[in-house]
């Protein structure tokens, strides 16, 4: 994202995408251009074909996406739901090659899915409900939240951008670098619609904005990394998207996309994703904040009792007060949770 491929989104602006093209010439299977002989002599490091085995996954996730955002008025923009369609096919693809590559090497990459018991329930709940959730929420808000949907795309194809880049800085096994540039240049027509798209739109639409403004920060990024194990998650920031990176990244959205300005949704989600504990402790710590605020009206009568003959030295200072959370807080916890159950289509 730096230099000579730095991101800019005037490149795909002066024309009008064509999309009966992009469908027309859409690119499937990688199979055949791949040499896992090449593989066999040089095997990837360890740690490359874990993150790949991750980066197939979210790849992957296109699908789960998808169904949540075309049950919303974003399906009724024929011209948006050919490309997202087109795009979904593509991505299939592309973590069908990183898919080869990683049974090559043997990799046992089962557990990226499994997840705790009551997650996985969370998940599946969530998986069925979503979709007549995000219809109802999203059909009532309108048109507007297409802005939303080609904005968390373009987000999350930025960050995929900046993914590959790294990891191809950090294995340049010949075969790998060919692959990833294949993968980038396929992204990069994936990026000609949606960049300026997702620009006009929230350019046009102040609601778009207010939307985009509330939901992109409580979005699991990049997408789908909500339904994989957090910490391949956390393993998948700590080594393609480090502070540097993920600050880069916001600045680009911050620069690129009206009303985005105050956001660092990048940043943000690297620091949950490599924080101990999930949303589910985080949302719980915050309630547990909010309901010790609420006491029995004999208890708070008995600790002011209690400090008085105490002294001045029992009173609270900063350290016992700071970080205790209200109602807003907790509200927000709430949407984390549901938001991160959503596979990245939060309305």
């Amino acid at each position: 994202m730096s230099g000579e491929q730095t991101m800019t989104v005037e490149e795909g602006a002066p024309l009008r995408f064509d999309v009966r093209e992009f469908a027309r010439t859409a690119v499937g299977s990688h199979r055949s251009a791949i040499d896992l002989e090449a593989f066999a002599e040089h095997p990837l490091a360890p740690d490359t074909v874990r993150v790949l085995a991750y980066l197939r996954e979210l790849e992957r996730s296109t699908m789960t996406y998808l169904r949540n955002v075309l049950v919303t008025p974003t399906h009724k923009d024929a011209r948006v739901t050919a490309f997202l369609t087109t795009w979904a096919f593509e991505k299939f693809w592309i973590a069908d090659a990183f898919e080869v590559i990683v049974e090559a090497h043997g990799y046992d990459s089962s557990r990226i899915q499994e997840l705790p018991r009551l997650r996985a329930l969370g998940l599946e709940l969530a998986e069925r409900a979503t979709p007549i959730v995000e219809s109802f929420r999203a059909n009532s808000i309108g048109p507007d939240v297409i802005g939303l949907h080609l904005a968390s795309v373009t987000i999350d194809e930025w960050i995929t951008e900046a993914a590959y880049l790294r990891l191809a800085e950090l294995d340049p096994h010949p075969e790998l670098v060919k692959l990833l540039e294949t993968v980038q240049t396929v992204k990069a027509r994936h990026r000609l619609f949606v960049e300026p798209d997702a620009v006009r739109r929230l350019g046009e639409s102040k609601r778009a904005r207010s939307l985009s403004r509330r939901a992109l920060p409580r979005t699991s990024w990049p997408i789908g990394a909500a339904s994989l194990q957090r910490s391949e998650t956390a393993f998948f920031y700590r080594t393609l998207v480090d502070e540097a990176l993920a600050a880069e990244v916001d600045a680009h959205v911050q620069r690129e996309l009206p009303g985005l300005e105050a956001l660092t949704v990048v940043s943000t989600a690297r620091r949950r994703a490599l924080a101990k504990g999930g949303a589910a402790n985080r949302a719980a710590r915050r309630l547990g904040r909010a309901a010790s605020l609420v006491r029995h009206p004999r208890a708070i009568a008995a600790t002011a009792a209690a400090l008085t003959s105490a002294g001045p030295t029992a009173t609270a200072g900063p350290a016992d007060t700071a970080g205790l959370a209200g109602p807003t807080d907790t509200a927000g916890a709430a949407g984390q949770a549901d938001t991160e159950q959503k596979g990245g289509a939060p309305v």
